[in-house]
């Protein structure tokens, strides 16, 4: 049974996070922030679809196939350390946590015909004890059409206190919707909250809650990337297009102070066009200096 999401929760999530989105204020002119190169992936990463740290390090995992961990050296994007996890996934885009879980997104839906959208949740005490098994969250888009189906799909989302929430990568509209839906098994209707006017598709996500700030990153149709950003603090949303051009197919943001970031590119191949899969840094700190 599918059960919609429904009472306090939606309340919470709105004032945390959703009055940045509907108070904004415009933006000064500042200059264009450029993502920084630290080093080529090695070919087992080529893939990346995420980014996040976990015990003192920096993990990404490939977004198909078996389910690799890969952590990578800050300084010059080598593979340090592995954790391979049971099981394939068909579309895994995102990686969220909170204190307790890790949850894994096997939401990609490139076509829009996608009827298995899922995430995966595992508890961080089994990684250590090396019994690893995943509680399930399915969810479906209770006003997904055949008509809209390819605005649903989805790579990035964050793990609040009370639920995750879900930025929909357009592929025609090229916006962002946010959705919600609770960080427990079940089967789940998400819940739509508000639109993002990201002028881009939304491919990744990086919630710092002491400073209450979220950034988005994405791409356009000619793969330029940018970033998106709210600090709950002022209630401003701003869209920062990088300096790095056509090519960067970023798909991961990882923070550990809200301020310094890094993000990866995926390795493109395209109409004769190649751009290798990259680990990127990308210093925000003008951004935020008069927050």
């Amino acid at each position: 049974m599918v059960k919609p999401l429904r009472g306090a929760l939606g309340l919470v999530i709105c004032v945390s996070l959703l009055l940045p989105f509907l108070s904004t204020t415009p933006a000064r002119a500042q200059r264009r922030p450029t993502a920084e190169v630290v080093g080529t992936l090695p070919s087992q990463i080529e893939g990346t679809s995420t980014l996040f740290f976990l015990d003192g390090k920096l993990w990404s995992c490939n977004d198909h196939g078996a389910l690799v961990l890969y952590a990578l050296d800050t300084s010059n994007a080598q593979i340090v350390d592995s954790i391979v996890l049971p099981g394939r996934v068909y579309d895994m885009e995102e990686v969220a946590q909170d204190g307790e879980y890790l949850y894994f997104g096997d939401i990609g839906d490139n076509n829009g015909v996608r009827t298995d959208l899922h995430v995966l949740r595992l508890a961080k005490g089994l990684l250590a004890s090396g019994e690893v098994a995943f509680d399930t969250i399915w969810f479906c888009y209770p006003d997904r059409t055949s008509a809209n189906a390819r605005d649903f799909d989805c790579e990035a989302f964050v793990a609040t206190d009370t639920a995750l929430l879900l930025f929909t990568k357009q592929w025609r509209s090229r916006g962002s919707t946010c959705y919600a839906i609770p960080k427990v098994p079940g089967h789940w209707e998400a819940r739509r909250l508000f639109e993002i006017a990201t002028k881009g598709m939304v491919t990744g996500a990086s919630y710092q809650p002491e400073r209450g700030r979220l950034v988005l990153c994405g791409y356009n149709r000619l793969c330029s990337p940018f970033v998106y950003i709210v600090s709950g603090g002022t209630i401003e949303g701003r869209r920062v297009g990088l300096t790095n051009g056509i090519g960067w197919q970023t798909e991961g943001i990882a923070t550990t102070d809200g301020i310094h970031y890094f993000l990866t590119c995926e390795h493109l191949d395209i109409y004769g066009f190649t751009h290798p899969a990259q680990l990127l840094t990308l210093d925000l700190s003008d951004f935020f200096a008069r927050y």
